[in-house]
C-alpha cells in the first residue's frame, strides 16, 4: 500500500506491518533488507518473518526476544498480517491482536510536510514492552545527537562502544567499518528526539516521541560484521524509541534490570496507551542541539541557527 502527498511517499505492508519505503524530498530515508527479494530466504520458515521481511520501520510488542510468552521476536505486530480498517491516498489505519492485547496503527503523510506521522494505540490486558524500530541507512557514517543524559551499553558481537557501561557522554560520531553494537539512551524529558546527520546522504533524520510513554531510545548499529544473509547489511542505525530494558529482554523488563536501575520505567501497564511518533527529514547535515514544537512548525536549533519545518504540532497534543 502506497501513501503519498506532495514531497513524500511511504509504502506499508499489511502482510507484516513493516513500512519498508519512505522517501522525503526525493531521498530515501529508511533501509530495507536486500533479501526481501530472495526466494530462498522468503521460503525459509526457520527465519522469523520480522527478519525475512525486514524493512524500514515497524512496531515491536514486546521488544526483542519474547522470553515470557514464547511469541516471535518483536511480537506479532512485526511478524503477522494486519487488518486494514480505513485507507486513503495519504493515510492508513489498521489493527491486529498481539500477545498481550490489541494494537491499532494510524500512519499518515501530509502535503509539504517532510514527516511520517504515526500513532499507535495499545489496549493491553497485561504489562508489555513496546518500541518503534526505524532502520536508517548512513552509507558513510553519521553525526548523532539527542536530548538524553546517559547511554547504557550492552555486550555486543563486534562493538565500537565501551561495553557494559553507563556513560554520560554520548557518542557524536558513528563510524564506518565492521561493527555490531547496541546501546540505550536514557534521561530525556518532554519531547524526546534523536537526530542523525547522514554524511554521504547530506541530510538529517530526526525521530520524535513523548518521553513519558517511550522513555528510552535503543540504538542498533550494524555495519558488515555479521555473516550469512546479513553480509550486505552495512551502514545501518536503528533508532528505536521504546519502553523496555534495552538488550536485557522481555522478562527482565518486568523485573530488575539496568534500565530500571537508571530510574526509567521499562514496561507499559495494562490499559489504553495512545502513542504518537514521527520521523522527520531535513536537507543538509546539521548537529541538532534542541527541538521545539511551535504552531504549525517544528523548530530545530543547531547552535548557529534555527531551522523551521512544517509540522502538525497537535500530533503530540
Amino acid at each position: 500500500m502506497i501513501l503519498h502527498a506532495r514531497g513524500i511517499l511511504a509504502e506499508w505492508e499489511a502482510s507484516c506491518g513493516h513500512l519498508p519505503r519512505l522517501e522525503i524530498g526525493g531521498a530515501s530515508v529508511l533501509w530495507a533488507a536486500p533479501w526481501r527479494d530472495d526466494p530462498a530466504v522468503q521460503s525459509d520458515t526457520a527465519i522469523p518473518v520480522v527478519d525475512r521481511r525486514l524493512g524500514g520501520t515497524f512496531t515491536c510488542a514486546p521488544f526483542g526476544q519474547d522470553d515470557l510468552d514464547g511469541g516471535p521476536p518483536h511480537g506479532l505486530a512485526a511478524n503477522a498480517p494486519w487488518q486494514v480498517t480505513r485507507s486513503s491516498p495519504s493515510s492508513v489505519s489498521a489493527t491486529r491482536r498481539i500477545g498481550r492485547g490489541h494494537l491499532t496503527a494510524r500512519i499518515a503523510v501530509r502535503h509539504d510536510h517532510p514527516v511520517l506521522y504515526q500513532t499507535h494505540t495499545l489496549d493491553l490486558d497485561r504489562r508489555c514492552t513496546f518500541a518503534h524500530h526505524p532502520i536508517i541507512h548512513a552509507a558513510a557514517g553519521a553525526w548523532l545527537s539527542a536530548n538524553a543524559r546517559a547511554i547504557l551499553t550492552f555486550d555486543a558481537e563486534a562493538p565500537f562502544l565501551l561495553q557494559g557501561r553507563r556513560l554520560t557522554k554520548l557518542p557524536t560520531e558513528i563510524p564506518t567499518g565492521p561493527h555490531e553494537d547496541f546501546a540505550t539512551l536514557t534521561g530525556a524529558t518532554g519531547l524526546g528526539w534523536t537526530a542523525l546527520a547522514r554524511l554521504a546522504e547530506g541530510d538529517t533524520i530526526v525521530t520524535l516521541r513523548q518521553t513519558d510513554q517511550l522513555p528510552v531510545t535503543n540504538l542498533w548499529f550494524s555495519d558488515g560484521a555479521r555473516g550469512g544473509m546479513w553480509r550486505n547489511a552495512r551502514g545501518l542505525i536503528g533508532v528505536e524509541g521504546a519502553i523496555c530494558a534495552g538488550a536485557e529482554g522481555f522478562a527482565a523488563a518486568l523485573s530488575d534490570n539496568r534500565v530500571a536501575a537508571d530510574g526509567v520505567p521499562t514496561a507499559l501497564p495494562p490499559g489504553r496507551h495512545v502513542i504518537p511518533h514521527a520521523i522527520v527529514r531535513i536537507a543538509g547535515c546539521h548537529r541538532i542541539s534542541g527541538v521545539v514544537l511551535a504552531p504549525g512548525a517544528l523548530r530545530l536549533q543547531t547552535g548557529v541557527e534555527t531551522l523551521t519545518v512544517p509540522f502538525d504540532e497537535t500530533h503530540f497534543a
